[in-house]
């Protein structure tokens, strides 16, 4: 249900992005008709934006033909880069369980009009004219020169069953792919709420050489691993800025920050103010450079444009240099900014390109690692942000989200964007440092969790041990339970009462109760619901008063808990004879350092808590 809100907000916030004059996206909220039709054109937008990069509402609606006489198209897309023209087909259904189980209709195919369309006629069989948008769709194939060497694809944005299926082949004959409920989860709203819409492709950038000798390093660089060539480049920093500004997170992949994780820094200001207040081509000799990963990589100036190169990429990925194409896409992206700003400066672009014939993954994947955690070096990159891109913290990230809707953020600022659009909330979003603490409390290590810092928790020996990808879907969903119980003990804790009824655990002990709390997630005490999560807290908190009074008599935790003498000094105001002072016994409860401490995981071990079992609850 979860995935499903997030989906309407995200409709709901390109609704938004619609001019005020376009009314069929602003409906009036009570009218729950015209906005599930706003939803449904909204959910083409979607797929519009995230399958093609289409980032403008305006150009969006342009492809858009869902009308009265669509010909069964509801929109379509011409891809001239790659010579391909799709149909789309789109089904919006306007509940939970009908989005996800709901299968579009054998008729709604059969309404496809592809043929006539596609041949230029425009009328339908019955004689009556398409409508305008779909006027425009036939124009525009008219006008494609060499249309033969163009492929014609076909999108069903909705669930086709398994029987539809394996005959739409024969009813469309076109190639044809399924956007189903699952798909749209995966690759239409996570990449939109994430900023990894339509990843950067073959890219091309212009090189500017006017007079001067534009001189390229070519440099052969081999392993026994791997081959790859280094080439050095003086780019314009405005065919940068283009190219973070269109691709953003997606050419972001293998760097440790996101796009908008490179924000908050005082090195951004010193990019900037470079950009912005320098003249002359200083900007490439304050600067330390982008280097960036290629696929394949090509170099001409024979341009048929004087003073003009280009430099073509394929899947290009930044690894450094990230704050400053940042800073130089938000100057472009500036209304107030003149883009003169630009003009004659470069920076110098170090591209890496791989041997084509590596074909162990296992060792490109290292080395992209090892190049991206040793060239950042430009500003403080957390050890956690370093470790980001690894394979388990990227599968659990997908594993949490096609699971459970929610958003783990194991990248600074990957969800920021996100949020500021209202795709998400923050309550939607599992911080990483919650997660990394859970892990260690569930592993037994609950002074650590309650103790160190985030990068000391990812530097440690045992951070290999306790979450790799061997872990799988059992683990992960054993951390996912225990978060969500993290945050109700969170809840519980801000009630009034807490502290008498619970003792300190949880203002000092959430983790310590983690960490008893996933000893019962059995079959035998759990049934993977909230509300047996919740019952098994609850057990646990009713008895963590009596377990903190047993602890602190324990000579072991003599460190924290013990009598302590004060001498009150009394003054004799009345000049008779001294009066002696006063000596007060106190007791010392020091329960924050005690769950810091080093005997608080024996204690966990020893102490024997008591849950009723499931049966027992259901009863």
């Amino acid at each position: 249900m979860i995935k499903y809100i997030t989906l309407l907000r995200v409709l709901e916030a390109l609704r938004k992005e619609a001019p005020e004059d376009y009314r069929i996206y602003h409906p009036n909220k009570d009218d729950l008709d015209k906005v599930n039709r706003a939803n449904s054109r909204a959910y083409i937008h979607l797929l519009l934006k995230a399958k093609f990069n289409l980032l403008d509402f305006e150009k969006r609606e342009e492809f858009v033909t869902d009308d009265s006489q669509d010909g069964g198209i509801d929109a379509y897309y011409i891809d001239h880069e790659n010579k391909k023209i799709y149909f789309i087909q789109s089904k919006f259904r306007t509940n939970n369980d009908n989005f996800m189980n709901k299968s579009i209709e054998l008729e709604e195919i059969n309404k496809m009009d592809i043929d006539r369309i596609s041949r230029g006629e425009r009328i339908d069989k019955n004689g009556i004219k398409y409508n305008d948008k779909i006027q425009r769709l036939i124009q525009n194939l008219s006008e494609i020169e060499q249309i033969s060497r163009y492929d014609f694809n076909v999108i069903i944005l909705a669930n086709v069953s398994s029987v539809l299926a394996n005959a739409m082949g024969k009813l469309l004959n076109f190639p044809f792919e399924v956007y189903n409920y699952e798909r749209a989860y995966e690759e239409l709203v996570f990449p939109i709420v994430r900023g990894t819409i339509h990843q950067a492709t073959n890219i091309s950038v212009n090189l500017n050489l006017g007079s001067k000798n534009n001189y390229t390093m070519d440099y052969w660089v081999e392993d026994e691993e791997f081959t790859t060539s280094v080439q050095l480049f003086f780019v314009p920093i405005l065919e940068i800025a283009k190219l973070m500004s269109s691709f953003k997170n997606s050419i972001l992949k293998f760097n440790p920050r996101s796009y908008l994780g490179a924000s908050d820094n005082e090195v951004n200001s010193s990019i900037k103010d470079s950009v912005i207040n320098r003249s002359g081509n200083v900007f490439a000799l304050f600067n330390n450079g982008i280097t960036l990963l290629s696929d394949k990589t090509s170099y001409t100036s024979r341009t048929g444009r004087e003073g003009i190169g280009e430099l073509s990429l394929l899947n290009p990925q930044i690894i450094n240099g990230g704050q400053t194409a940042y800073t130089l896409s938000t100057i472009l992206e500036d209304d107030d900014i003149d883009n003169k700003v630009f003009d004659n400066k470069e920076v110098l672009l170090k591209v890496i390109t791989f041997d084509q014939e590596m074909k162990d993954e296992v060792s490109k994947q290292r080395l992209i690692d090892e190049l991206s955690l040793t060239t950042n070096n430009q500003s403080k990159v957390t050890v956690a942000d370093r470790k980001s891109n690894s394979n388990v913290q990227i599968d659990f990230q997908k594993y949490i989200y096609n699971n459970y809707g929610y958003f783990y953020h194991r990248k600074t600022g990957e969800f920021t964007e996100g949020i500021e659009k209202g795709y998400i909330s923050i309550d939607q979003i599992i911080s990483r440092n919650t997660i990394i603490r859970i892990i260690y409390a569930m592993n037994g290590r609950v002074n650590a969790a309650r103790r160190n810092g985030e990068d000391a928790l990812y530097n440690m020996n045992d951070y290999e041990k306790f979450f790799n990808i061997d872990i799988g879907p059992e683990g992960y969903d054993r951390i996912y339970f225990l978060y969500i119980a993290f945050k109700y003990l969170e809840k519980k804790e801000k009630k009034e009462n807490s502290r008498s009824d619970y003792g300190e655990g949880l203002r000092y002990g959430k983790y310590a109760i983690i960490n008893v709390i996933s000893k019962f997630l059995t079959d035998e005490y759990f049934d993977r619901t909230e509300d047996s999560l919740n019952l098994i807290a609850d057990e646990i908190l009713d008895q963590w008063k009596e377990f903190e009074r047993m602890q602190s008599n324990k000579k072991s935790n003599i460190d924290y808990f013990y009598e302590k003498e004060e001498i009150l000094k009394q003054e004799n105001k009345n000049g008779k004879e001294k009066m002696e002072n006063l000596v007060i016994t106190t007791r010392v409860e020091d329960f924050d350092n005690y769950y810091k401490g080093s005997t608080i995981n024996n204690d966990l071990n020893d102490y024997e808590f008591k849950i009723t079992k499931i049966e027992e609850t259901q009863s």
